[in-house]
């Protein structure tokens, strides 16, 4: 039996199970693609730390600029409300704010995999108490030894369905957890980098 006649006995379950399968995947090659360390935390925070200690904030900010990353925005927009005054502890609520701003970012399309992960297993034992359904009702309108066929194969079909669900839903919450993990520790020390520099300010 080859794959495709063997998701077909499956039945209908089994090609639900295959776009949620599909959408699962894309979301894990986007967040490989996007979930970068590269993307959120800024480059040469050192250099900026020390121009910073050294009360050089005009170069600071001029050299976060040249930065895209997502840090080193608000780094360089906390330096700046500095410069026009804040204190450092208005500074590390804003600091708050803006980390909360950025997780929608950093977690984007992750929760998709979680319901991917847990809707998977009950459309796959969906599908296999509909497929118990029917085997049943047509070994009990079968002759014996025709019955005893129908029954060995209709299970083992209709178990196709739940084995499917439980393949979707294994690698989608795997890779949930991986990536919340990893977002959160990106978070983590993003914001590490940016109370350091904010603890040299003059």
């Amino acid at each position: 039996m080859d794959l495709i006649s063997f998701l077909q006995k499956g039945g209908v379950s089994v090609y639900i199970l295959l776009i949620l399968s599909i959408v699962s995947w894309a979301v894990i090659v986007e967040r490989l693609l996007n979930l970068r360390k590269g993307k959120f935390l800024p480059k040469g925070i050192q250099e900026v730390s020390t121009l910073v200690a050294r009360g050089d904030l005009e170069a600071a900010i001029k050299l976060l600029s040249l930065d895209l990353s997502e840090g080193a925005k608000i780094l360089q927009s906390l330096l700046e409300k500095y410069k026009e005054g804040k204190d450092r502890e208005l500074l590390l609520k804003n600091l708050e704010f803006e980390l909360s701003l950025l997780v929608p970012k950093l977690e984007r399309n992750i929760p998709l995999l979680s319901a991917i992960a847990s809707l998977s297993p009950l459309v796959g034992l969906l599908g296999t108490i509909i497929g118990l359904i029917k085997v049943f009702s047509a070994f009990s309108a079968a002759e014996m030894n025709q019955g005893l066929n129908l029954l060995s194969m209709g299970i083992s079909e209709a178990l196709i369905s739940a084995a499917t669900g439980l393949t979707v839903a294994i690698p989608s919450l795997l890779a949930y957890w991986l990536f919340k993990i990893y977002a959160n520790s990106i978070l983590d020390e993003l914001e590490g980098q940016i109370v350091q520099v904010l603890r040299v300010l003059k």
